[in-house]
């Protein structure tokens, strides 16, 4: 009965010990997260999930817009930027109600729409506004593709009608086959290490970790160069006719009398290393859009010749406010022979 009772002590004395070095660990934590966050008091602008919420929209399903009253900075993780948004109650980056939209500029579509990364005045909707003397909405997520687009135009009053419209199209994300979708393998959301991604980006100190190690191994550089391939054509029609067919829903949904222009950016790659794939589907589109009556901005020569490094961020995808300002710049000129 002794033995038992010295045994007993034993592991008890092991369990309290092991207790106290993981409630000394949990403080220290504390204790780190704490100093992290008075230390790095910016650390929430590089989580940028928290500018953005998911809406489901009548007869056009989910997409993601601005977090209705968000009100503060975002920035990239090497440094490129730190811009400042500004989500309104209906989930626009836009200073006005949506009521205050009608008889103005609408830009519409994805992040560089959005103006991400950049001022909302720097953005090309915003130029193009000014050079034309009309007032500027921004219709616009970071997550959209033509079937968001869509949707965003859905969600906007009935009331209101926009003076004209450009939709900004990204050739490197916009333009796919939505009719046959490839299939993406899921992760199931409740896993440990989707929890423990969702931890960290509530947290200082990992944010910070993460700054460190980025800005010293340069693990977010630009975009990695995509080596050539053989141009399809055959996926490059199904590719061009599903996405013409979507751009033309989207401008059924328009005023008949509104302005319509599409913004056709370029994809990086075909800036650095002249992509023929990239280069075949803008040019594509471009003629395709033209033969349809819908007048086009397509900046590349422009974007070209100022030079990749000074129109896109060196870490980031998106344009700088040079870029933007020259992207602006076509949209107006292009919508100059037609704008009220």
């Amino acid at each position: 009965m002794r033995r038992r009772g010295r045994g007993q002590s034993t592991g008890g004395r092991w369990t309290g010990g092991l207790a106290m070095g993981l409630l000394g660990m949990v403080l220290a934590g504390l204790v780190a997260e704490g100093a992290a966050r008075l230390a790095f008091p910016r650390w929430k602008e590089f989580n940028a999930e928290r500018v953005q919420t998911t809406v489901d929209v009548a007869g056009h399903g989910p997409v993601a817009v601005g977090r209705a009253g968000f009100d503060g900075w975002v920035a990239q993780s090497n440094g490129d930027f730190r811009a400042h948004v500004r989500i309104n109650a209906a989930g626009w980056r836009d200073n006005e109600p949506a009521e205050a939209a009608d008889g103005r500029l609408w830009a519409l579509g994805e992040s560089f729409a959005f103006g991400w990364g950049v001022e909302t005045e720097e953005s090309f909707g915003a130029i193009a506004a000014r050079a034309l003397g009309m007032p500027f909405y921004n219709v616009a997520s970071p997550m959209a593709d033509l079937i968001g687009g869509q949707a965003l135009l859905a969600r906007m009053p009935s009331t209101v009608h926009p003076r004209a419209v450009v939709l900004g199209l990204s050739v490197e994300t916009d333009l796919r086959d939505y009719e046959h979708p490839p299939e993406i393998a899921t992760t199931p959301p409740h896993t440990a290490t989707t929890r423990l991604k969702n931890a960290a980006k509530q947290s200082a100190l990992c944010t910070l970790v993460a700054q460190v190690i980025v800005r010293v191994n340069g693990s977010n550089d630009a975009p990695v160069a995509v080596a050539p391939r053989t141009v399809d054509d055959n996926r490059i029609a199904a590719i061009l006719e599903s996405s013409l067919a979507k751009i033309g829903q989207i401008r059924a949904m328009v005023p008949a009398e509104a302005p319509f222009v599409v913004l056709v950016i370029p994809a990086r790659d075909e800036l650095r290393n002249d992509n023929a794939e990239y280069r075949a589907l803008r040019l594509g589109l471009t003629e395709r859009l033209k033969m349809q009556g819908i007048a086009v901005a397509d900046p590349f020569e422009a974007l070209a010749a100022a030079g990749e490094g000074k129109v896109y961020f060196r870490h980031d995808g998106r344009w700088s406010a040079q870029g933007h300002r020259l992207a602006g710049e076509a949209v107006a000129q292009a919508l100059t022979p037609t704008s009220p």
